[in-house]
Parts: C-alpha cells; structure tokens; sequence
C-alpha cells in the first residue's frame, strides 16, 4: 500500500507532466508549422497601410522565422519526450527528470525569444512613421494575452 506521501509526490508528478505536456500542445497549435498569421499580423495589417517594400521586407522575415520556429518547436516536442520518457522510468523528480524539464525549459525559452526578435525585425522593417501603430498593436497583443 502506497502512503499519503507518496501517493501525494506521484499526484503532483502527474500534474506536473500533464501540465508541461498542455503547454507544449499549446506552444504547438499555435505556433505549428503551417499556422498563418497572428492576430498581431492581421493588427498591423490594418493599423499600418504597408506599401510593397514594407510588405516584401516582412514577407521575407516571416519565411525566415517559420523555417526557425519549426526547429526550435521540434525540439521542444522532443524535449516533452525526454521528459515523459524520464517520468516513466522514474516517477519522482530524479536528476532525469530535472535535466529533462530544462531542456523543456531552454526549448520554450528559445522560441519565446525567437519570437520576440522576430517581432523586432518586423518593426525595423516598417517606416518610421508607422512605427508607433505597431508598437500600440505589439503592446495591446502582449497586454489582452496576459490577462
């Protein structure tokens, strides 16, 4: 018979797995292969009236960023593998599990900072005067997704 301790570290275990495994899902939906533009995307779209130079340099810096994001999402899923593959092996937090979990970590970091670079190459790609709609847009995007 298992005690309450250990029922209780195996259930914050599972929680743990299932809560790292939803926010690599979600990472993933959003963020796949294939997905068009954001919602920031369409917001800039029709914030700033981007004249075909404008709309070719962010083009070009989308295609870049796919191809970029793509690989940094595979390794994220193969990082949820590693750590699933961990847990399996061994359901406590084991040096496994915690070597799995940072590379989890450094993966979703890696595209969160993508991600942002990304956003700030677009930005030096606008004009000058249509910098300030976008800035507005990139701030309420980042504001309504944090509440």
């Amino acid at each position: 018979m298992i005690g309450r301790t250990a029922q209780w570290g195996v259930s914050v275990l599972v929680g743990c797995l299932v809560g790292a495994l939803l926010a690599g899902g979600a990472m993933w939906v959003w963020h796949r292969p294939g997905h068009h533009p954001s919602d920031l995307h369409t917001m800039l779209h029709d914030a700033v009236p981007l004249d075909s130079q404008e709309q070719q340099r962010l083009d070009a810096d989308e295609t870049a960023f796919l191809a970029q994001r793509a690989a940094i999402e595979d390794r994220l899923r193969a990082a949820n593998g590693k750590l699933a593959d961990a847990i399996v092996k061994d359901p406590s937090w084991s040096p496994e599990v915690e070597a799995a979990t940072r590379e989890v970590e450094r993966a979703a970091a890696d595209l969160q900072r993508a991600t942002l670079v990304h956003l700030f190459e677009m930005r030096a790609g606008l004009k000058p005067e249509h910098r300030a709609a976008y800035d507005h847009e990139l701030v309420e995007a980042l504001r309504r997704s944090s509440r």
